[in-house]
């Protein structure tokens, strides 16, 4: 414990500091920038005011990406050991609870702006896609479609078109789930934004490093 801590209060005390650097650093842009605005157009307000509005929205923008690059790693392993110390225990012994934890856990993380999973479905080799929530609807569709067939011939997270849900309109990516060379079945994740390809890797790291090793665990307990 004493040492997860301390290695938590590294990880925050980093996370301090780059804030901090990026406030700085950015602050000390748009001094220059405001001078060289206002020497162009001495006589006129309005390109510094559109200026500065342009470079707070880059800055905030820039800012949110980078309190989401660095806030995954840590957290991600703190949060997911839960489902790591269930499986270890035996709360969770059937793949069916797995992937109703799964699931939840996915929507209930991914909750940022550039990666936003809405909701997660689970179907591994000879079952039924399984979640936390039930959806018929997107259940017929994962069935209609083949996707659990069709995950066998991904090697990286696809998106695989669009869903309507409630009024609402949701990307629709699958994420095959691979452990080594053995394929396992996939997630179906669904999205109100696309997710740009450089957060696709987030979720494909996500099932490399958390979700293949614990699905394969409990895929071969069962067999027993």
């Amino acid at each position: 414990m004493t040492r997860h801590s301390s290695y938590s209060f590294i990880y925050n005390l980093q996370r301090i500091i780059l804030l901090v650097f990026f406030v700085t650093t950015s602050i000390a842009i748009s001094i220059p920038l405001a001078k060289l605005v206002t020497k162009l157009s001495p006589n006129h307000l309005y390109p510094l005011v559109i200026t500065l509005l342009a470079y707070i929205i880059v800055v905030v923008v820039v800012g949110s990406m980078i309190h989401v690059i660095s806030y995954i790693p840590f957290n991600l392993a703190t949060a997911f050991d839960s489902i790591k110390n269930d499986i270890a225990s035996g709360r969770i012994n059937t793949i069916e609870q797995l992937g109703e934890r799964i699931t939840a856990f996915t929507v209930r993380f991914y909750n940022f702006s550039f990666l936003d999973i809405s909701h997660a479905f689970l179907q591994t080799e000879g079952g039924e896609v399984m979640g936390h929530e039930t959806n018929i609807q997107v259940e017929n569709v994962l069935k209609e479609y083949k996707m659990l067939e069709k995950s066998r011939e991904l090697d990286q997270i696809t998106r695989a078109g669009k869903i309507s849900l409630q009024g609402k309109n949701y990307q629709l990516y699958i994420l095959p789930i691979w452990f080594g060379e053995q394929w396992l079945g996939y997630m179906a994740l669904l999205s109100e934004k696309r997710i740009s390809r450089f957060f696709q890797r987030f979720l494909m790291e996500y099932e490399e490093n958390f979700l293949d090793d614990q699905i394969m665990h409990l895929v071969k307990f069962n067999k027993q």
